[in-house]
């Protein structure tokens, strides 16, 4: 039997990814991390069985489109190696719109997040948009249709999202307006930043696809950062 390799360390790697990179989906990006990982040799350790493959763990799946400051993957060493040269090597392997911002050993798990902030930006509200913004997010009830899966088949039921929204704060900037938000995140309710731009949007002119969306930051259930 082939000897089964043992990891020497489980660590965590932040990156941003913006700009150009908001178009590559979940699934690129996994590829383009297990590739930048081979360019970098990096000591990655590999899972057993027919189709051994990097052992990497992402906190949260990124929505295409969506820029984000604070993406993790988590994967295992073979070896002990200085964390910061690591950084610095699989950074230059990446793209240029996916940037490392730290690998550290972590304590936190991916199922401690509960909540995530975001950035929203309407690039061309309407003149009702914000005097409906600010109505809609002072309301007690902001119901939606989220779609979910029940057995083989995709439904959708009405959902209020308002008792998943922790606070928000709406400014303007150079005729853009800004939402700053804070929504339910994690493995058990996940609340998509589009469902609550469409309620936003609703009977006004303004187009729900013309928008910027940027992560910003996740946090545990106590408002502690995820890390």
């Amino acid at each position: 039997m082939p000897e089964i390799k043992k990891w020497a360390m489980e660590v965590r790697m932040s990156f941003e990814k913006t700009g150009m990179a908001k178009f590559i989906s979940h699934l690129d990006t996994v590829r383009c991390i297990t590739r930048a990982m081979k360019r970098a040799n990096v000591p990655v350790w590999f899972t057993e069985g027919f189709n051994p493959h990097a052992f990497l763990t992402f906190a949260m799946p990124l929505s295409l489109g969506f820029e984000s400051l604070c993406e993790t993957v988590d994967f295992r060493l073979l070896e002990e190696v200085d964390l910061n040269e690591l950084a610095e090597r699989l950074d230059k392997a990446l793209p240029v719109d996916i940037t490392v911002k730290e690998i550290y050993v972590y304590e936190t798990l991916p199922n401690d997040i509960r909540w995530a902030e975001y950035k929203i930006v309407f690039n061309n509200p309407d003149e009702l948009l914000l005097e409906r913004a600010n109505s809609v997010l002072s309301s007690d009830e902001i119901i939606v249709l989220k779609k979910s899966k029940k057995g083989r088949n995709k439904v959708e039921k009405e959902v209020n999202i308002k008792e998943h929204i922790k606070s928000f704060e709406l400014t303007e900037d150079n005729g853009k307006l800004v939402l700053n938000t804070v929504l339910s995140s994690g493995p058990s309710i996940n609340i998509n930043p589009m469902l609550l731009i469409g309620a936003l949007v609703k009977d006004t002119e303004t187009d729900e696809q013309d928008v910027d969306i940027i992560k910003v930051q996740s946090f545990t259930e106590n408002m502690e950062i995820f890390k």
